[in-house]
């Protein structure tokens, strides 16, 4: 199969609203069979939904810190110190036969760029499932206090590294990630029900965007479930 073209574009800093609004145009344009991908940033703290979950059961209190609902599922993400990417594929550009695509090969297929982007940083970024530190933590509002077997952890610590959330429809996929870099701007548990405090972890994001668009040149599909 052909490498997949997923060209990508760097973002300012923008707010959640608008950054969503960006996110959802790049799973309309996939579905309408072009994939394409955005690194972007926060114009401050944020907190982003789960598209399944709500402020006034997941939040300390809601008018603490500006939120927004996310167009994917999972769990509550604290923005603002993260290199955060939205990333969205054509299904029919990745794999050939429908029967292929379900959730997990599919979710291997685009976070895969992402881990070797991180790697190409520095980052000793696994899928928590190849590591020890599989299903480690606990279940809360909170994106960043599990990790599962497909989270994305460092495999010498196990912390996780990146928050990752998928939408699919019927033709396309969108992945929206967030990658953790630095003090977070305001305490998590002080905003997310549950959430563990956070000092935060640095690492040099300045070549990611780059590191990911070459990744992006290599994407495959996975064809067994």
């Amino acid at each position: 199969m052909k490498a997949v073209q997923v060209p990508l574009t760097v973002s300012g800093r923008l707010g959640g609203i608008e950054n969503m609004r960006l996110d959802t145009l790049l799973l309309d344009e996939a579905e309408r069979g072009i994939a394409g991908a955005r690194v972007y940033d926060w114009d401050g703290p944020w907190i982003t939904l789960g598209r399944f979950q709500s402020a006034e059961k997941d939040l300390i209190d809601p008018t603490s810190t500006p939120w927004v609902i996310r167009p994917t599922g999972g769990k509550a993400v604290l923005h603002g110190h993260d290199v955060t990417v939205g990333l969205a594929i054509p299904l029919a550009h990745i794999f050939e036969e429908v029967e292929h695509r379900g959730v997990k090969p599919i979710y291997r297929t685009v976070v895969a760029p992402l881990i070797s982007a991180l790697k190409h940083c520095g980052v000793d970024a696994e899928l928590a499932e190849a590591t020890r530190y599989s299903n480690r933590g606990r279940h809360t509002a909170d994106c960043f206090a599990f990790s599962s077997p497909n989270d994305i952890v460092d495999r010498n610590t196990g912390r996780k590294i990146c928050g990752c959330a998928l939408r699919i429809t019927e033709t396309a996929v969108l992945l929206q990630a967030s990658i953790p870099n630095g003090k977070p701007l305001v305490d998590p548990a002080s905003v997310i029900v549950n959430a563990d405090s956070s000092e935060g972890s640095e690492w040099d994001a300045s070549a990611f965007p780059q590191a990911l668009s070459n990744a992006l040149l290599h994407v495959r599909s996975v064809t067994s479930a």
